[in-house]
């Protein structure tokens, strides 16, 4: 993750006193102006804000778990790790945060989209450990993604990804923040994925989850097929509308039951047949 500040304030300017320290929602509710904005896709899609003071020197807090809200058919932008910067009095600062979306259930924001339906926060336990995530385990870029989900979705904490030398740091972090906290044990192993395939089990779940990144020059009409290790095929989703431009499909299928071998996940277009993207999966008995 990467935190870049565009202020043209300089160390000339910091207050000889050290400033309060004031939460970004405190800031909103005494009459701070913000406008949040989903950034470059290039630049690798952090949150664009701009925040305006109206009161002192500050050192603006901007915790893990802040919340920007869209339309509600758009997901939320959540902040996934801490931020503090120096606000002048009265100024106006142009700030780039790292996000994740929040919602598995609702579509992705586009590059300019503005987050103008309100702000707030999720729960301090996530907080905790996104902090902790970023603090102990090697940066990656889905990992806070799949925690937020886990609190947002309703999905399992066996659900998130880490590679094997990371498993028991992550389960360290979650027996510690959170409450009722119960290992799910890894109790199937699969191959590391590759970064890029975006593929994922859930462990005792017996669940695949694969998101398949598209960048369709026109919308096209799909389905989505999963082949079985005997070659036998079963079609998912049938009727899928792939809009144009860049989008990340997220699938999830039930595996519990399916025999073990090497799956294929794949997207193809109704009219021709033609595979756009495939993910390959092994399940391991």
């Amino acid at each position: 993750m990467f935190v870049l500040i565009l202020s043209t304030c300089s160390l000339a300017c910091s207050p000889t006193t050290p400033p309060d320290t004031l939460d970004f929602i405190d800031a909103v509710k005494r009459g701070w102006t913000y406008t949040a904005t989903e950034g470059r896709l290039d630049m690798g899609g952090p949150l664009a804000l701009s925040v305006t003071s109206t009161g002192a020197n500050v050192h603006l807090l901007i915790d893990a778990g802040t919340t920007f809200h869209g339309p509600d058919d758009i997901q939320p932008a959540v902040i996934t790790e801490d931020m503090l910067v120096f606000i002048p009095a009265g100024s106006t600062e142009e700030l780039l945060l790292p996000s994740a979306c929040g919602s598995a259930d609702a579509m992705g924001a586009s590059e300019g989209m503005v987050y103008d339906a309100g702000v707030s926060k999720l729960s301090d336990e996530l907080g905790q450990v996104l902090d902790r995530i970023n603090a102990e385990l090697s940066p990656m870029d889905n990992t806070a993604q799949e925690v937020i989900w886990v609190y947002t979705d309703d999905h399992d904490f066996s659900s998130v990804f880490v590679p094997a030398a990371e498993e028991r740091t992550l389960l360290n972090i979650f027996e510690e923040e959170v409450e009722g906290f119960e290992d799910p044990g890894y109790a199937v192993r699969y191959r590391e994925p590759d970064p890029e395939e975006g593929t994922r089990f859930s462990g005792e779940a017996m669940e695949a989850r694969c998101s398949f990144p598209v960048d369709a020059p026109r919308a096209m009409d799909c389905r989505v097929v999963l082949e079985q290790p005997d070659g036998e095929t079963l079609t998912l989703i049938d009727d899928l509308d792939v809009g144009s431009g860049f989008r990340i499909y997220t699938l999830t299928v039930g595996l519990e039951g399916y025999p073990p071998g090497t799956y294929q996940m794949r997207l193809e277009g109704k009219r021709f047949g033609n595979v756009i993207v495939s993910r390959e999966m092994r399940l391991q008995g």
